[in-house]
């Protein structure tokens, strides 16, 4: 797997992580701001399954960023995320992907939160199955009464030299 498909597989599994877990939950299952946040990680998900690029835009907040795992893997605005997708978009079969995490902590206030989890990515490339080991940290924040992505972060070991 080459470095632009595991950074799209990486991407691809992060709205299958939840912003709270019974092994380390700062957050409160009553908080109500919780459930659209979880609502914004679904849609992301969603749109980034289906390959839907105004969807995934939609996601991110006016000048949220993206950031890999290798030197200059910074995406930020509305054009270099459209161009970043644009090639996550091509690393893994349309519907074939999946994280499950192992370990997640996070806090959310009223206005932002935090998400750290970890875990494997799975799925297919060109039908063959994959599975790599992925972090992923979030930054939520609301803007105009709506939760947007304002900045994300993912990092993987490469195939090669994870086995």
């Amino acid at each position: 797997m080459n470095r632009r498909n595991i950074i799209a597989a990486g991407v691809a599994g992060l709205s299958a992580a939840s912003i709270t877990s019974a092994s380390a939950q700062k957050v409160d299952p009553s908080n109500p701001e919780l459930e659209p946040v979880r609502a914004l990680l679904k849609a992301h998900h969603d749109a980034m399954a289906a390959r839907d690029m105004d969807g995934v835009l939609a996601t991110f907040a006016e000048d949220g960023a993206i950031m890999g795992t290798g030197p200059e893997e910074i995406w930020s605005g509305k054009e270099e995320l459209k161009f970043a997708y644009e090639n996550f978009f091509k690393g893994y079969d349309k519907g074939e992907q999946d994280f499950e995490s192992d370990y997640r902590i996070g806090a959310l206030s009223d206005e932002m939160g935090w998400m750290l989890t970890s875990g494997t990515v799975s799925g297919k490339l060109e039908g063959a199955d994959f599975a790599l080991p992925l972090n992923i940290s979030l930054t939520v924040s609301k803007s105009d009464g709506a939760w947007k992505i304002a900045a994300m972060h993912f990092s993987t070991i490469p195939a090669e030299e994870y086995a």
